[in-house]
């Protein structure tokens, strides 16, 4: 099936920092802390869930009406995702309690993705979105270094003070700094926060270039902001875009480089298995994590919960409570494994079929300019990276709403032609040799 024309961004639409209005509403409003909301009838309303439940219908009137847009098999797997949690909130708490609670995961989910879906359709969209990112994480150091030295979370207090909420919780230093908070909940969300915008600061900001000063200063700033975090879990969303990003720059030409990376992975994990007594996935939780108390309890985590996800594989536990031992909190840190003991292993098979069959389609695109595969892969790697991470961490509150908008940002690149480049004198520009398509997958 051939791809619609394209349609890269909606230039005409008002803009802020020059990104679609809804986008820069939507991208500010989620970096406030969840002390600024309101709680209408027990529903929590942050800023950000503002802003999409206003825009859920015009968005998706937008995605079903637009005659600029077709719906395709993935907006079909993000719904089908949020439509089984839906049932399995209604099977935990009955149709009343059910419902809310499954309408505002809706509004979430759903409605992060149809910000990027229908907002960032081109690459002027998707570049103009990177500088915003990567800007606002630089920015943020204003607050966030002398909060590391000081110990003062200045930003965090001060919108606490201004709401009458707690100021942040005592968390012991690392390194010899006070691990930062920004505007968010805890240095993990703060740090997986910088951290995704390392790719789009490399491939965007410094177009790949070493010698771009300017660009890659946006790179050392993303870098010191997650150091600031002095956490595992943002580290390890940062290691894993440099050694993506260092694999394609060594490789860059060579046909077949992913497949053999794939393969790489698919060997260590295989040596692992075979060469210690600890499953991999024990191993890596062992050697990513900063303490040995931390790694033990998510491997507890995991042990429970796939056990709960046996016992309930369907429709999960919605938001009951989990079985556990005595002294473990009920705090699930492994954003895939609560998706599977929430909600059942549909809507992970869902949620993880939206997430790399999305990738995987818009790296076999041969056609893409340099410009175009420099977002593809800032794209691909930042997403990489979080994915990763979620085996970690929950990608709660902000940092969930920001993994599906992401998620969403990227659709243009699967449903979009780049744009025929014209001659000064108009028409079509003279026939070129053929090169052979770059396949990534």
């Amino acid at each position: 099936m051939s791809p619609p024309p394209a349609h890269p961004g909606q230039r005409g639409g008002r803009r802020l920092f020059g990104v679609p209005i809804v986008v820069a509403l939507f991208f500010f409003a989620m970096m406030f802390p969840t002390s600024v909301s309101a709680n209408i009838a027990g529903l929590r309303l942050s800023l950000f869930r503002v802003v999409l439940i206003v825009m859920f219908l015009p968005m998706m009137l937008t995605l079903f009406a637009s005659p600029k847009m077709k719906p395709n098999i993935f907006d079909l797997l993000v719904l089908g995702h949020a439509f089984w949690a839906l049932l399995a909130l209604i099977k935990w708490g009955g149709p009343s309690q059910g419902i809310i609670t499954g309408g505002i995961y809706i509004v979430e989910c759903v409605g992060a993705y149809l910000v990027g879906r229908v907002y960032i359709r081109g690459l002027a969209d998707f570049t103009a979105f990177a500088r915003l990112y990567v800007g606002s994480v630089a920015a943020m150091l204003i607050f966030t270094l002398p909060e590391a030295l000081t110990s003062n979370h200045i930003l965090y207090n001060t919108f606490a003070a201004a709401t009458g909420a707690p100021s942040a919780p005592y968390i012991e230093k690392r390194m010899g700094l006070a691990r930062a908070f920004g505007t968010f909940d805890h240095p993990i969300l703060y740090g997986v926060f910088s951290a995704a915008a390392f790719s789009m600061a490399y491939f965007l900001m410094a177009e790949r270039r070493l010698t771009n000063l300017r660009g890659m200063s946006s790179v050392f700033a993303v870098a010191v902001a997650t150091f600031l975090s002095a956490s595992g879990g943002p580290y390890l969303v940062l290691v894993m875009q440099v050694f993506t990003a260092t694999w394609e720059r060594v490789l860059t030409g060579v046909q077949g480089r992913w497949k053999l990376l794939l393969a790489l992975f698919i060997l260590v994990y295989l040596w692992i298995d075979l060469m210690t007594t600890r499953t991999p996935f024990h191993v890596f939780i062992t050697y990513f994590t900063f303490s040995a108390q931390s790694s033990y309890n998510r491997i507890l985590i995991f042990t429970y919960g796939t056990a709960e996800v046996g016992r309930h594989p369907l429709l999960g536990i919605g938001l009951g409570d989990w079985i556990r031992a005595p002294w473990m909190s009920d705090s699930m840190d492994n954003f895939w494994l609560l998706i599977a003991v929430r909600y059942g292993l549909p809507a992970l098979a869902m949620m993880l079929g939206l997430m790399i069959g999305l990738v995987v389609a818009v790296a076999n695109r041969p056609d893409f300019p340099e410009a175009w595969r420099n977002a593809r892969h800032a794209w691909a790697f930042g997403l990489f990276g979080m994915a990763v991470v979620g085996a970690t961490v929950h990608l709660q509150n902000a940092l969930f709403v920001l993994f599906m908008f992401m998620i969403g940002s990227g659709v243009w690149m699967y449903d979009a032609m780049p744009d025929t480049p014209r001659r000064p004198g108009g028409g079509a520009p003279p026939p070129r040799p053929a090169a052979p398509p770059e396949r990534l997958f």
